[in-house]
C-alpha cells in the first residue's frame, strides 16, 4: 500500500523545466468576523481547498484574502465554500498574478 502527502510548498524544478502557476487573489468581505474562533473557523476551512495558498483576514474591514493557484480551484469555488460553512461573503476584487 502506497500513501502520499500533499504538499503545499512549492514544486521541485528538473533543470531546462519551466513551470507556469497562475497565482491569484480574491478579495471577499464577509460576516461573523467579529469573532476569533469564528475568523479562525474560517481560516482553518477556506485552507483545506486544494489549490488554496493562503489565507489571511483583515477584521477591521470584514475582508477575507484569498491567494490561490488558479489550476487547482478557482474563486467561484471558494464563494461556494462560504456558503457551505454559512458565511454571507461578496466578491470586491481578483487579481491575476501569473507566474
Amino acid at each position: 500500500m502506497e500513501f502520499f502527502a500533499y504538499s503545499k510548498s512549492a514544486p521541485q524544478i528538473l533543470s531546462g523545466e519551466v513551470i507556469v502557476m497562475s497565482k491569484q487573489s480574491a478579495y471577499f468581505t464577509a460576516s461573523g468576523l467579529d469573532d476569533k474562533h469564528q475568523v479562525k473557523r474560517i481560516k482553518k476551512s477556506l485552507n483545506e481547498i486544494p489549490g488554496v495558498l493562503s489565507v489571511s483576514t483583515n477584521i477591521q474591514k470584514n475582508r477575507v484574502a484569498v491567494d490561490y493557484d488558479s489550476s487547482g480551484t478557482d474563486v467561484q469555488k471558494i464563494k461556494n465554500h462560504f456558503q457551505n460553512i454559512g458565511i454571507d461573503a461578496a466578491l470586491t476584487e481578483n487579481q491575476d498574478h501569473t507566474m
